[in-house]
């Protein structure tokens, strides 16, 4: 038997190497050959070969974006041969997944297909179809989020860098001297283009190349005052574009036209004809009422306070730990931004202080409770606290690899207090990462973003000394 597939996640770092480990480790003992191809940040490793496709009997698609050269796996979907599953789920279900691509393999129809009546394939068919489109949606989401990262992260860092020598005044930086305001032009430069980035890229998961040009102009003119009453929709109007431009596009590559004019559509008409139309689109008839809609959830952002800003800092909690560093953390990600392009940056801080907190408490918790946690996990734990230092939550993962439940428990509880309290503390922060390295561009509350930090890591500390297990106990 021969499986292959890809690992891809949001960012394009942990998860996407986790998951390619993780199958082919579940493969090689049970002596599968098994090929996966990572299509990380740092591009494409592991390449598969057509012939490599033809040849398997089962292809793991392990992505929460959209795949690069999708089209080598269509023979393979055709034959219902394909399974499609997130990241997380090769970690934390590697051998139930292993299981159904060895049903499949010894199937010799299609698992689709399978089905017991002529209604239940319908019933069928209308659940995977609104599932599917749900899906299809986040990843293409997730696809722009994860070339807008790297983006956010290169001028939070540069701010970061400002931030040594300068100060901070109405959240602004005031860089100490030229040089100085020279790096924080550049961070500038960054933050200016994330926007844009955001809405081409969600565009480009869609519509493919085409869609790249006026996905990246009409972003642009997203965050660009532009109309009669100069209207900037920022974060907002980007994201609605990008998918607007992406299914515009998807739509004019169908589109009949001439034998003649066909090699001008793709670097000619597409981005000229979607540019135009789009564009005057969005000016007319959506300024307006997504201008009303920020300003709108803006206003109700300021006038938090008590419940509603504990509420709020629960919920950010609960995206940051949900699913330790994938897709549920990467949209608070890009809430927590696009409110702070609108100059409220509450949730942010709290975000970037929650995002360390599950791998700072299960790094703490290999130490404290030694009596629960082997010299394995130790080592664990070190990696853990490493990571939890630049705010990466994917340095839980493999805790919750070995005992997901309590500490999936542990580290939302922890974590979602730690959100609340943040938000009450007035935590505030103009950078794009997270971790004590981010306490530079911690604007107000910078004690309490440590405190609060360590109030999180302690309640999953004290929650895992209560529900874990001695070891001993635990191999009775």
């Amino acid at each position: 038997m021969k499986i292959v597939g890809i690992s891809a996640c949001t960012a394009g770092i942990a998860h996407t190497y986790m998951a390619q480990e993780a199958l082919e480790q579940e493969c090689k003992r049970r002596g599968i050959d098994c090929k996966i191809e990572t299509q990380g940040g740092m591009g494409i490793d592991n390449e598969l070969s057509q012939e490599e496709i033809d040849a398997a009997d089962v292809v793991i698609l392990a992505v929460a974006v959209s795949v690069e050269m999708s089209e080598r796996f269509d023979s393979k979907r055709a034959a219902g041969r394909v399974l499609d599953v997130t990241p997380g789920d090769a970690i934390k279900k590697t051998a139930e997944l292993i299981d159904r691509a060895e049903s499949i393999a010894a199937s010799s129809a299609p698992e689709a297909v399978q089905t017991k009546s002529s209604a239940a394939r319908s019933a069928r068919s209308a659940s995977e179809e609104k599932t599917s489109l749900g899906a299809e949606l986040f990843r293409y989401f997730n696809t722009g989020i994860s070339y807008f990262l790297p983006v956010i992260i290169a001028g939070g860092m540069l701010f970061s860098f400002t931030l040594i020598t300068g100060t901070v005044e109405d959240g602004r930086i005031i860089p100490s001297s030229q040089f100085w305001q020279n790096v924080y032009d550049l961070g500038m430069a960054g933050f200016s283009m994330m926007v844009p980035v955001l809405c081409a890229y969600i565009a480009y998961a869609i519509g493919s190349k085409a869609a790249i040009a006026p996905g990246f102009i009409l972003g642009h003119a997203a965050n660009t005052p532009m109309g009669e009453s100069h209207i900037a929709t920022g974060f907002l109007g980007a994201l609605l574009l990008g998918f607007l431009v992406g299914y515009f596009v998807r739509w004019l590559k169908k589109f009949p036209v001439p034998e003649v004019l066909q090699p001008m559509m793709p670097t000619f008409l597409i981005p000229l004809f979607t540019t135009l139309i789009l564009g005057l689109f969005y000016i007319y008839l959506l300024t307006v009422p997504l201008n009303a809609f920020v300003q709108f959830m803006i206003q109700v952002m300021y006038q938090l306070n008590g419940a509603g800003a504990m509420a709020l800092g629960i919920g950010i909690g609960l995206l940051a730990a949900a699913d330790f560093g994938g897709a549920c953390s990467k949209a608070a990600t890009a809430f927590t931004l696009a409110l702070m392009a609108e100059g409220i940056l509450g949730p942010n801080g709290v975000f970037r202080m929650c995002c360390a907190i599950p791998p700072l408490g299960m790094g703490l918790a290999a130490f404290i409770l030694r009596n629960r946690y082997d010299a394995a996990d130790r080592q664990l734990g070190i990696s853990a606290l490493f990571l939890s230092s630049a705010g990466i939550t994917e340095g839980a993962i493999p805790f919750a690899g070995k005992d997901f439940r309590r500490t999936w428990i542990a580290c939302a509880i922890g974590t979602s207090i730690a959100g609340a309290v943040g938000m009450l503390h007035g935590i505030t922060s103009i950078v794009a990462f997270g971790g004590v390295v981010a306490i530079t561009g911690v604007v107000d509350g910078k004690l309490w973003y440590v405190l609060d930090m360590l109030l999180g890591a302690g309640i999953i500390v004290l929650i895992l000394f209560f529900t874990k297990p001695k070891l001993e106990e635990a191999k009775e």
